[in-house]
């Protein structure tokens, strides 16, 4: 994952140093910053901070596994136990687990979510606990119910949290300035990114284009256009497995182009992933598909790849007032190319952004009105 996590103290920029130098060892802090702005690497330099203070009793607390995996491979990186790092809902049942509470789950996510969170919450206080860590750093933290935040933070002495609300894309409305609460008004904020490329954040920007909620991100992109040009195309299929081969003649290539770099592919559905993913293996014998990481929209949040292919952009319009979000997400996982594909149409907002980068088209004429 060449250029994920940092190596060296070069790497940083001023305000990004900034953050790692300027925190007091026994502060509660929040960090905000777009996509890209290094947060989860701040995370991970903090956790290694207090590793090397002999300060052991802390958990990195991510949302999905999949980015539990991916922050498991940074922490390798600076040197940290792998062990650390939980998904929320981990961490919530293994305290449970503890004191012998089993629940009835639905597995529907939201539900179980808001369940064993208030059962926690009831735990806590009925038994009294006090803080079992030291210290809790809890990644794309907007994402995290009010019940959730307040558990953590009564359960640690030190909260660190990371958070940027342009990525929420779970139901989830906090309480007016509880996170900076959370932390006693320690809030740092980073204004650059560096990871993706400047069309990406056009796009990006159109599909999420209420500046007065979502500051653009173009404007504060210092991506290396000029070294790698950053495109975003869409790709039009007259039905789903067709996309799917589309996708897989489109990943041959770029294992080579993209040596010792990550490439994602991902979509809105759980059965068009497992197509997708049943489709890969019949051909994984004919190139390097080791590098490929196949998600869903959602369990991608945190990840980043040099190349993402968003597939089924059909069934956007099937995901409710998430679906701009989980757009925006999705091609902010990516550095420098973005390939869309989708059947029929996908949702206005995504097609008009998409051609946002393409020269004004001339105005139809009366008989381009009525051709088919």
């Amino acid at each position: 994952m060449r250029g994920t996590f940092w190596i060296g103290e070069s790497q940083l920029d001023v305000e990004q140093a900034a953050a790692v130098q300027s925190m007091d060892g026994a502060d509660s802090f929040l960090v905000r910053g777009p996509a890209g702005s290094g947060k989860t690497n701040i995370l991970l330099l903090r956790a290694k901070w207090l590793k090397l203070k002999d300060i052991h009793e802390f958990k990195i607390i991510v949302f999905t596994a999949s980015l539990k995996r991916f922050v498991q491979e940074g922490c390798e990186g600076y040197g940290i136990p792998p062990q650390h790092v939980s998904t929320g809902m981990q961490f919530f049942k293994s305290l449970l687990d503890e004191y012998h509470i089993k629940l009835d789950l639905t597995n529907d996510f939201e539900t179980d979510r808001a369940m064993v969170a208030g059962r926690v919450q009831s735990l806590v206080d009925e038994k009294g606990i006090k803080p079992i860590y030291e210290a809790l750093l809890v990644d794309e933290c907007q994402d995290y119910m009010d019940t959730e935040l307040l558990v953590m933070r009564k359960l640690c002495d030190r909260l660190i949290l990371v958070a940027d609300s342009r990525q929420s894309i779970y139901k989830t409305t906090h309480t007016p300035r509880l996170l900076e609460s959370l932390v006693s008004d320690k809030v740092i904020t980073l204004k650059y990114h560096y990871r993706s490329g400047l069309n990406l954040c056009r796009v990006a920007d159109t599909i999420l284009k209420d500046s007065a909620n979502f500051a653009p991100v173009y404007g504060e992109c210092r991506y290396d256009e000029a070294s790698q040009p950053s495109s975003v195309v869409s790709v039009t299929s007259s039905n789903f497995s067709e996309q799917v081969s589309s996708i897989i003649s489109k990943l041959r290539g770029q294992v080579d182009l993209y040596p010792d770099e990550l490439i994602g592919v991902l979509f809105p559905k759980r059965e068009q992933l497992d197509q997708f993913t049943a489709s890969l293996a019949i051909v994984a014998g004919e190139f390097d598909t080791s590098r490929i990481r196949a998600e869903t929209m959602h369990s991608a949040k945190g990840l980043e790849f040099r190349a993402v292919h968003i597939g089924g952009c059909e069934a956007l319009y099937k995901m409710g007032s998430v679906q701009k979000r989980l757009a925006y997400t999705a091609v902010l996982r990516g550095r420098t190319s973005v390939h869309v594909y989708y059947t029929g149409s996908m949702p206005g907002y995504l097609e008009s952004a998409i051609a946002r980068l393409s020269a004004p088209k001339a105005n139809p004429v009366m008989g381009d009105l009525f051709r088919k």
